[in-house]
Parts: C-alpha cells; structure tokens; sequence
C-alpha cells in the first residue's frame, strides 16, 4: 500500500508537474463504496444474505435465551437443588455456552465468506463498467478510493455518479 502510494506521488510529481503533459492528461476518480452502498445491485445482495442467514441467526439466538434460562435456573434453584444436579447443570451450561461461541464463529465465518463472493460479483460487474466508461470518456487514468485519499465530490474527475448510473442501467 504504502509503495502504491510512492509511486502515485511520483507519477504526479513527473507527469502533473509539467502543464504540457498535463494539459493532455483525463484522469478520473470512481469512489467505489459510494456505488456499492447505493446501487440496487449492492442492496439487492445484502437483502439476499440478510435472508439467507436470518434462519441461522435466530437458531443462535433461541440457543442463547436457552442458555440464560438454565443460568437463571441455577441461581434461583440452587438452594434446593443437589450438589450432582448443580454440577450436572453447570456442565449443560458451560458446554452449551461453548457450542454456542462455536456455532457464532462459524456462522459469522459463513457470513464473512458469502458476502465477499457477492460482493465479488459485483465488484468483477463494476470493474468493467469502470473500464467502459474510461473507454468511452478517453480516460487516461482513473483511481478509485483505494488510491486516493481524498477527492471532492464536486471534483471535474469525480465520474463516480457516471459510473453509478451506467452500472445501474446494466
């Protein structure tokens, strides 16, 4: 990251340092999360995980009103309760808090997972509408928001709502 951002400094210094060369240069800057929090396309995927892991989520969920009622059962019952029915109870508790961090684990592993494949989707989608666009518009250059750390919204080489709009359409 830090050798990208050497290189852009230098690239800069070269070619916009001198206005002949400047003069002839289109650049352009896409901020790709804005696209991908505003397009349907983006919206539509997460509705589409949300729906797929809602199921899962409850379970974990259930799983854990279980455990906080056996905790609750223990601390109100255990004056009248055996020391082998405390004991018994504490390991049906202790095992149920370890099969719950496990399953959390590896629904949240689950999640993390599907949601990069859709999100790579669409980012594979916007990556050659960001190409068309630099095609179209004789860009010589176009940076994204992992480039850059800041371009202004009303910026000339902000094309972002450009490629929104095309991204959309498709």
């Amino acid at each position: 990251m830090r050798k990208i951002q050497q290189i852009l400094t230098i690239f800069f210094i070269i070619f916009l340092g001198s206005p002949a060369i400047a003069a002839d240069l289109k650049i352009g800057y896409v901020d790709i999360s804005k696209i991908l929090n505003e397009s349907p396309a983006a919206k539509a995927a997460q509705k589409k995980l949300e729906q797929e892991f809602t199921p899962r989520n409850k379970q974990l969920e259930a799983k854990a009103k279980k455990i906080k009622k056996q905790k609750e059962k223990l601390k109100k019952e255990s004056d009248i309760m055996s020391k082998d029915q405390i004991v018994a109870l504490q390991r049906k508790i202790s095992k149920g808090e370890r099969d719950l961090q496990r399953d959390a684990a590896e629904a949240q592993e689950d999640f993390k997972l599907r949601r990069r494949d859709e999100l790579g989707k669409i980012e594979n989608r916007l990556k050659e509408v960001i190409l068309s666009v630099a095609e179209s518009g004789n860009y010589d250059f176009i940076m994204t928001n992992a480039d850059v750390t800041y371009a202004s919204d009303k910026s000339s080489i902000n094309i972002t709502e450009k490629v929104l709009k095309k991204f959309n359409s498709k």
